[in-house]
């Protein structure tokens, strides 16, 4: 009884609250996923794959992406950050929700323009190793001059932020498809 009286705090399944620290998701192509809510509305993360390659996204809403850029020595590398340049800012952009549709262009790199579709359907309960989360299932297709791609999402509304399942694109022939193992907190001292 008094060993799991002296287990950490965020040892249990994350809430919404532990964006604070960080929300680490596994995915068993070894990839580490961190969630990190940096200001109202606006999520980080960064993504460690197994061979120690990283990069760094901002999403509004913790679902769409506003900036990207590989990472060396844990920072942004400047040649490489791409911005997306939306119409509205990131409070104004909508949370997903089942039956929600969200029609908006962007401007990205400050030269080509993507049309993007955020589509979002039914809740499912979903198991990621202890935890069970509420996920809304959802679509993001980006359309530019000559090319189409489509990112299924899964957010998880109790956390704020929707991690990226499956990738396919028109010049593809198969979906690229991604499993999360796990979902824990980061420690606060991490």
């Amino acid at each position: 009884m008094l060993s799991c009286l002296s287990a950490p705090a965020w040892a249990a399944c994350p809430v919404a609250d532990d964006l604070a620290n960080g929300i680490r998701l596994m995915a068993d192509d070894g990839a580490v996923e961190t969630y990190r809510k940096i200001a109202p509305h606006m999520v980080e993360l960064t993504v460690t794959y197994d061979d120690d390659f990283a990069d760094r996204s901002l999403l509004g809403q913790g679902v769409y992406i506003l900036e990207l850029s590989e990472l060396y020595n844990g920072k942004p590398e400047p040649d490489t950050t791409l911005i997306y340049t939306y119409p509205v800012a990131a409070d104004a952009m909508p949370v997903p929700a089942p039956g929600v549709v969200w029609r908006t262009r962007a401007l990205v790199g400050g030269s080509d323009e993507e049309k993007i579709t955020a589509s979002w359907g039914q809740p499912q309960q979903m198991t990621f190793g202890a935890c069970s989360y509420t996920v809304i299932p959802g679509e993001l297709v980006y359309a530019g001059a000559d090319y189409r791609e489509v990112e299924g999402l899964h957010y998880l509304p109790e956390l704020g932020f929707a991690y990226l399942a499956s990738v396919t694109s028109d010049d593809d022939e198969y979906v690229d498809e991604y499993v999360i193992l796990s979902i824990t907190a980061v420690g606060p001292d991490e």
